[in-house]
């Protein structure tokens, strides 16, 4: 007879996983954690973890999957919200969007490295999907709306929510790539501001919108991530 699981209990245990090997992350670094250390923690032998991960990977891949989904759920309540209008409801998106970062920002730091490792590549295309496949429709929903009341002009508003989400990846890569820099203490800091004004104006063209009508990220907030004395 087939062993019943307990979706609820199942998904109890894979998000205590989830939590202690994020910490360890946080503490020591992806590349300093091991299968043993989150074993150790959880007091669990190896046979049930791959009930749950079968590795280091897939464990980083549960991470960024669960952040993915805690996104989307704050950027829902924004993107439907009947109150707002579509010009509103992107500034807002992308304002909560960095206000969750913010309040992240050790987490996300430890990932970072993780992330941009090279050996994690596959990891990091099929993560940065989902990713797409969970805020997309959110954009596309704006998006319709803003077509609909006039304020975004687009010839074709079908698929934008996906490249809208591209630029976010890009403009994330490359603020990663500077961050690392400027840890190292090999930063251009004008190359900051520059990128996120180039990727500012590619969004308001491909709305239709007039420039300074959109802000992707707060220069305020920027910095502080940056910098955060």
């Amino acid at each position: 007879m087939a062993r019943t699981v307990d979706r609820a209990a199942y998904a109890m245990r894979r998000g205590e996983i989830l939590d202690v090997a994020q910490s360890l992350v946080q503490t020591r670094g992806y590349e300093q954690m091991s299968i043993q250390d989150v074993l150790s923690e959880l007091d669990m032998s190896k046979g049930a973890l791959y009930h749950y991960f079968r590795s280091k990977q897939d464990l980083l891949a549960g991470i960024v999957d669960r952040m993915a989904d805690q996104v989307r759920a704050r950027l829902a309540s924004v993107a439907e919200d009947p109150h707002l209008d579509a010009l509103d409801k992107l500034n807002q998106i992308f304002q909560a969007l960095a206000g969750w970062k913010v309040q992240r920002r050790d987490q996300l730091i430890a990932l970072l490295r993780a992330w941009c490792s090279d050996g994690n590549a596959l990891m990091r295309q099929k993560a940065r999907a989902g990713i797409t496949d969970r805020l997309a429709p959110l954009f596309e929903l704006v998006i319709e709306q803003g077509v609909e009341d006039g304020s975004f002009t687009l010839s074709v508003d079908v698929g934008f929510g996906r490249v809208l989400v591209s630029l976010i990846h890009e403009l994330n890569d490359r603020l990663g790539d500077l961050f690392l820099a400027h840890e190292a203490g090999t930063s251009d800091p004008a190359a900051i501001e520059q990128n996120v004004a180039a990727y500012t104006t590619a969004v308001e063209r491909i709305l239709g919108v007039a420039e300074g009508s959109v802000t992707l990220v707060d220069l305020t907030v920027l910095r502080a991530w940056f910098d955060p004395h």
